[in-house]
């Protein structure tokens, strides 16, 4: 006769009639409380089980996108690494020295005293022997090392690129032990970033281990963020973005600068 009422309810339930209307209206109080908590059970059951077949289908509305993003972004960077690829040293050297020209150009490049910037390696627009025209120029130059299995950035400033940098994680050059962790983030003023590719609207497309993603994020709207490409590395659409991706405040090719001042 519960209907779904448990032993704790019906024993209130009696009580709360006997002090109410007395021993002679116990039997029909608790038939009406039982089929009222038996409705009201039914309707909670069905609640929860369309939140759940709800929760159920954007979960995995949210897998699938998830995923597919990914295999879009794996896909482009098959495509783009494969036109970088195809370029010969002369034309990256050719290419970076245009892009080096629009950007010692830029005000930031020249108000800026703190320069965060990559040292290349194979196809990435040249860097090294501009560091040295930056630092003839009296910038702080701070390059980036792999700091940890966590896809964690370090930084150190440097003063001589010939001395001050050692083969590192992936192959790429980096600051020797000595140096790192002498400079603090807060205090750069400009970050210049590589990519595999960049899109119109200021994404950036990276390796994929989000290094850079991480690093910039406490970064952003406190310094300003510049990636140079090459103007085959722009993507004439939106590319996939996480909610991590940061994207720059502007985008240097050897065409110019890609997007409008803000």
């Amino acid at each position: 006769m519960n209907m779904g009422l448990g032993m704790s309810e019906i024993i209130v339930i009696a009580v709360v009639a006997l002090l109410l209307f007395g021993p002679k209206e116990l039997p029909r109080v608790l038939r009406d409380a039982a089929r009222m908590f038996a409705k009201l059970k039914l309707y909670t059951d069905k609640i929860k089980k369309e939140l759940d077949e709800t929760l159920k289908i954007n979960g995995t509305d949210s897998y699938m996108a998830n995923d597919t993003q990914k295999k879009i972004k794996q896909t482009l960077r098959l495509h783009y690494r494969s036109i970088l690829g195809s370029l010969s040293p002369e034309e990256i050297k050719d290419k970076s020295g245009a892009i080096w020209k629009n950007y010692l150009e830029t005000p930031e490049y020249k108000t800026s005293k703190a320069i965060m910037i990559y040292v290349s390696i194979g196809s990435e627009v040249v860097t090294r022997e501009y560091i040295i025209r930056m630092l003839h120029d009296k910038k702080r130059v701070i390059i980036p090392y792999c700091k940890n299995a966590l896809t964690e950035i370090g930084i150190a400033e440097i003063q001589d690129i010939e001395k001050d940098v050692t083969d590192g994680t992936f192959g790429i050059l980096e600051p020797v032990e000595g140096l790192r962790n002498n400079f603090f983030k807060s205090d750069l003023q400009l970050v210049i970033c590589p990519a595999i590719a960049f899109d119109i609207y200021g994404g950036r497309l990276g390796r994929g281990k989000g290094y850079y993603d991480i690093f910039l994020k406490e970064l952003k709207g406190k310094a300003r963020i510049f990636g140079f490409g090459y103007d085959c590395q722009i993507h004439r659409q939106n590319l996939p973005f996480d909610y991590h991706d940061i994207p720059m405040d502007q985008i240097i090719t050897e065409s110019g600068l890609l997007l409008k001042s803000k």
